[in-house]
């Protein structure tokens, strides 16, 4: 269901109704993005501009220029997480439990573009949202590492295995049908809170498997039915909900907790 606004009484009279009769067997995330139609927006980034060509080479070469800076990340996801901290590219979406945060994102400029923004609303069943010790968040974390040549998973899994086991000593073996219908999911996952730029923006994160067993070039697809509603707001009202929203103290200085953003936010 699609919503149009032009202020920010408008965005919270939308969101205020599923909230209060939300389920208690249901979690609301959102997402918010500077485009209302970049055909990008549920895609991660490693999943752009053909960039998963390079996914294993980007992730090793990452670690191998900064080691010190992923001494204290021992799996993949908190890799990953870091990864996505600084800009690369990979196969993590950023989400967020805080709809503010997500109309702020949303109220950005893209580029030089004026163009609407917009907001989309998740019902995630909670019995499918995961934590970041998963086995399937594991499994399909490790994927980073794995060379796009090296994808028939029907036929050649052991690299695979052998990189999960790396950082869960007694994983199985061997792909059994509930990892191969895994390995083809979008999760929810819920990560350590030791990043203060997620503690700030009550982040979380999809993490995408893939298409299906035969190659990695392909993402999995985020359920269009956890899509409770897209609200799309005017590139005129932008301006304006930004001033709301740094009224309540959601800016670029209370959710950016790095030195550059506090001086942005300053001179600006």
């Amino acid at each position: 269901m699609s919503f149009s606004i032009f202020t920010f009484e408008d965005y919270i009279s939308i969101i205020k109704l599923p909230l209060e009769t939300l389920s208690e067997d249901y979690i609301y995330y959102y997402r918010g993005c500077s485009v209302h139609d970049w055909k990008y927006n549920l895609i991660p980034g490693i999943y752009r501009d053909d960039r998963i060509a390079k996914e294993d080479i980007n992730f090793r070469e990452m670690i191998l220029g900064s080691p010190n800076d992923f001494f204290n990340e021992k799996t993949t996801l908190e890799k990953l997480v870091k990864m996505q901290h600084y800009n690369l590219p990979t196969r993590l979406l950023d989400i967020t439990s805080n709809p503010l945060v997500a109309l702020y994102f949303a109220c950005q400029q893209y580029k030089d573009t004026k163009t609407p923004g917009k907001v989309y609303l998740f019902k995630i069943p909670k019995e499918e949202i995961k934590y970041f010790d998963s086995d399937a968040v594991s499994l399909i974390s490790n994927l980073a590492k794995l060379n796009i040549e090296k994808t028939g998973f029907t036929k050649k899994f052991d690299y695979l295995i052998h990189e999960i086991r790396e950082e869960k000593p007694h994983f199985i073996d061997d792909l059994v049908k509930e990892n191969k219908r895994d390995i083809k999911k979008v999760f929810p996952v819920k990560v350590k809170l030791n990043n203060n730029r997620i503690v700030r923006q009550s982040g979380a994160f999809l993490i995408f498997g893939v298409k299906n067993l035969a190659s990695k070039k392909d993402p999995a697809i985020f359920p269009k039915a956890n899509i409770e509603k897209e609200i799309i707001i005017d590139e005129k009202a932008k301006s304006n909900i930004r001033n709301s929203l740094n009224s309540l103290a959601i800016n670029e200085n209370t959710l950016f907790p790095e030195l550059e953003h506090q001086a942005n936010y300053l001179v600006r």
